[in-house]
């Protein structure tokens, strides 16, 4: 089991990132990848400044950014936020909850616009995976997000 510095080590560490898109059905409908940069303003805090590049189903090459804040609660709880409206205004995403040895699921569903969007959170050796799944009256899919070194 990883210990609070251990995760810590391992978020800060992150550098790469690929994400994959799925239908209702478990198909692939997007893949995008994109590089990391990693801040740690406080000990109990990591922010990612992510850069994403993908190419969509036009031809047409998409640039984002998105920037998240990660927040250590406790031993067994993480809070995630996004930043778009700057660090004073967190936009609050979910609260993990340790689960297994080094997994953590959303205690309760993001509520967007009646989509809930729920969490999974899992680090091993070699990456950590962020899993989405987005179900409600205007959306239904899900996403991973593969983190790497």
């Amino acid at each position: 089991m990883l210990s609070r510095k251990e995760i810590i080590e391992k978020l800060i560490s992150i550098k790469k990132l690929y994400t994959e898109s799925y239908d209702s059905m478990g198909i692939i409908t997007h893949r995008f990848s994109g590089k990391v940069k990693t801040e740690r303003p406080s000990e109990k805090e990591i922010i990612f400044y992510e850069h994403i590049r993908w190419e969509n189903e036009d031809s047409l090459l998409i640039n984002a950014r998105n920037i998240y804040r990660w927040t250590f609660i406790s031993p067994g709880k993480i809070k995630l936020e996004h930043l778009r409206f700057g660090e004073n205004k967190p936009l609050f995403l979910v609260e993990l909850s340790k689960v297994k040895k080094n997994t953590w699921e959303s205690i309760e569903p993001h509520n967007c616009n009646n989509d809930l969007y729920s969490a999974e959170l899992s680090m091993n050796d070699e990456n950590t995976v962020l899993s989405w799944s987005v179900k409600g009256p205007t959306e239904n899919y899900s996403l991973k997000t593969i983190y790497s070194h």
